[in-house]
């Protein structure tokens, strides 16, 4: 660690490969095949070679980067012990998903049905199988890189698993956003994937920003319902997702957010937030004058030097989905919308107060309840198998070598791994051209 400069690291992978297109296209040119790039005839193939495999790794650990970069910290709490709760979580995923992974293929009838189970759910707002969801698979990958760093598993091991962890990615990948890049740093950070039905709706029921305090209420909503879902989701983007940006006819564009408020997965959600619906979907119209939207692969919005463009908005429509299985979606009222944002807002209080009272050792457990469900879930929801992974497959409980892992991952050495781990892709170790199946 003493010996590397992350401020270079920071500038370029690896002090080469640059961020963006420019930096897709750098990483591309080192590859060997075609692999991060998805058709309907490379996603069906229950074996990749190992060159294969490799590459996957490659370019995941570039887009980790280029995603993580233009932050200088992938960030602290003093609350919540985040770095060390994502480690153990990472590891867990690798050792429980891969099995996972093909219980959910076979129940979605095969590699074409979980291409159509994604394409399906992606496409509608309020559904966490979404863009975000078609990356989260890469923690597993990371699990199995730290292992390997923490002399606990060697790179050759568990190809199997391996190879399941990435075709199920990549067969999410192409339901989600059909051939092309697997990734949306290769797509000119533009995740498109709502049906126009639902663009046509949204711009049909669109609802004027009529004046500068209309404006800074409709950003206080967003941030209201924003906050909570991160904190309800222990620190995490989970509960947040934006898809677009979607062109207008009048040259404006939309941006359409949905904010996850009442997740049944988790203990706390009662306490934490009452009567409030499942998700919120936010509906937004801006002018010409916006900035150019970018969405990373977390679904999170940037534009070039974090211009605001709150500005811009012209309109702002906001729905409500009571149940993550309900396919009705309602257009609710300013005054629905203040009470849900005060709601938000009463239940940030009462999630801090519950989650101070807790114990280090609870609060990352806490937190890897939340890691290794909101990444498999959604998936696992949709085809029945939720409960019998819950229940048969003991999902929450640690594998014995991801307890094994806890300890050094949690005294300190969390901190030394994840910086070389995210900025330098140590997480994403090749098999080696040597090995076989």
């Amino acid at each position: 660690m003493a010996d590397i400069d992350f401020e270079l690291m920071l500038q370029k992978y690896r002090g080469v490969h640059p961020l963006g297109g420019d930096g897709d296209r750098s990483i591309l040119a080192t590859l060997m095949s075609d692999i991060v790039d998805t058709t309907d005839a490379n996603v069906k193939p229950n074996r990749l070679t190992v060159a294969e495999i490799d590459d996957y790794l490659a370019y995941s650990g570039w887009n980790l980067w280029d995603l993580l970069a233009r932050r200088s910290t992938e960030g602290e709490s003093g609350l919540i012990p985040r770095q060390e709760y994502e480690t153990v979580a990472f590891v867990q995923q690798w050792l429980k998903f891969p099995h996972l992974y093909d219980l959910i293929t076979e129940a979605a009838g095969g590699a074409d049905g979980l291409v159509e189970l994604a394409r399906s759910h992606s496409s509608r707002p309020a559904d966490k199988l979404n863009n975000t969801r078609a990356w989260v698979n890469i923690c597993t990958l990371m699990g199995r890189g730290l292992l390997i760093s923490l002399g606990l598993a060697k790179p050759h091991e568990r190809l199997h698993e391996l190879n399941s962890a990435i075709q199920f990615q990549r067969r999410i990948q192409h339901g989600v956003y059909g051939s092309g890049r697997g990734f949306i740093s290769g797509r000119d950070y533009k995740p498109r994937i709502l049906d126009q039905e639902w663009i046509d709706r949204f711009v049909d029921e669109r609802q004027e920003v009529g004046d500068v305090e209309a404006r800074d209420f409709c950003r206080k909503f967003n941030a209201a319902t924003e906050v909570f879902g991160f904190l309800l989701m222990f620190d995490t983007r989970s509960a947040t997702n934006t898809s677009g940006p979607y062109e207008l006819p009048d040259g404006s564009v939309m941006l359409v957010r949905d904010h996850f408020l009442r997740e049944p997965l988790y203990p706390w959600i009662d306490d934490a937030a009452g009567d409030l619906p499942y998700c919120v979907t936010q509906a937004m119209i801006f002018d010409s004058t916006a900035p150019e939207f970018n969405i990373n692969d977390i679904g999170t919005t940037f534009t070039v030097d974090h211009a605001d463009y709150w500005q811009s908005l012209t309109h702002f429509s906001v729905y409500r989905k009571d149940r993550w299985d309900s396919t009705e979606l309602t257009r609710i009222d300013a005054e629905e919308q203040r009470e849900i944002a005060d709601r938000s807002r009463r239940g940030v209080a009462r999630l801090y107060r519950r989650i101070a009272g807790m114990s280090r050792r609870d609060r990352i457990m806490a937190g890897v309840l939340v890691y290794t469900r909101e990444m498999l879930a959604p998936f696992a929801r949709p085809v029945g198998l939720w409960d019998s992974f819950v229940n048969e497959e003991q999902f929450d409980e640690l594998d014995p070598l991801t307890a094994q892992a806890y300890f050094p991952l949690t005294d300190g050495q969390a901190q030394d791994l994840l910086p070389p781990a995210f900025v330098m892709g140590e997480a994403f170790i090749p098999v080696g051209h040597s090995a076989t199946w």
